[in-house]
């Protein structure tokens, strides 16, 4: 048979072998590229744009972005307020601040302390940009219902950051400092379910599996609270007897 007799192949639109986006990557979600090759072009174009589309997020983002916003205005407030007790001390060392209320609930000793003022300057200003990025990420997050994946990471360091900062506070308010800085404690309420629900929402978006921190966020809230106030309560008993005329 001469070149001139042999069957010309045709392909017909069907089998277009024209490279395309189902042949630069590779296919995924179990699709075998037998299956991409039958595909019409509307299932290629839908099934293009489910493999590209962002991540759907965990479950729970508008009562995250809520709390944010809460323990946002909270912290940033108490943050504030000793900040300008701060000033007033440095002021007149002398001075009647609004938060020292007895021997035991006082903010003096603790902001005329070197633990005041971490960094070398007043730890309010930490305060203050850290609940304020806590507010504006909430708005964001009521807005856009989810986060890139960078800021699942970024927001998983911060909340180990916040923890640690959190737990060393705590140890030199009493066994440091030996007081409760009534401002202090409000920053703590507003610490706590920031940590929680943030490590439950991160690990829910970055495993895809769920998160168990989650699910249990509020339990573990309220656990947490109740061990710090019964710790206060019991390990500054002898303070609270006097100052509330029990002995």
């Amino acid at each position: 048979m001469s070149a001139g007799d042999r069957p010309v192949a045709t392909i017909g639109a069907g089998a277009d072998r024209t490279p395309g986006p189902a042949r630069l990557h590779p296919p995924d979600n179990g699709l075998l590229m037998t299956d991409i090759d039958n595909m019409s072009d509307d299932e290629l174009d839908a099934y293009l744009a489910r493999r590209d589309s962002p991540k759907k997020a965990a479950p729970g983002a508008l009562e995250y972005g809520w709390t944010l916003i809460i323990a946002g205005f909270l912290g940033g407030f108490a943050s504030l307020q000793l900040l300008l007790s701060q000033r007033a001390l440095e002021a007149d060392p002398y001075a009647n601040l609004s938060c020292d209320v007895n021997e035991l609930l006082a903010c003096s000793t603790f902001l005329t302390s070197w633990e005041g003022s971490l960094l070398g300057f007043s730890n309010s200003y930490l305060g203050l940009a850290g609940f304020g990025g806590m507010i504006l990420l909430g708005i964001y997050l009521l807005i856009k219902r989810s986060l890139p994946t960078v800021m699942w990471v970024a927001m998983s360091a911060a909340t180990v950051l916040a923890f640690l900062f959190l737990l060393w506070f705590q140890y030199t308010s009493f066994f440091e400092a030996g007081t409760l800085c009534p401002w202090c404690l409000v920053i703590w309420a507003a610490l706590i379910p920031f940590i929680t629900h943030t490590a439950g929402q991160a690990h829910a978006n970055l495993s895809n599996n769920g998160s168990v921190v989650w699910r249990m966020r509020w339990p573990i809230i309220i656990i947490w609270v109740a061990i710090i106030a019964l710790f206060a309560f019991f390990y500054f008993y002898d303070t609270w007897a006097y100052e509330l005329g029990w002995s």
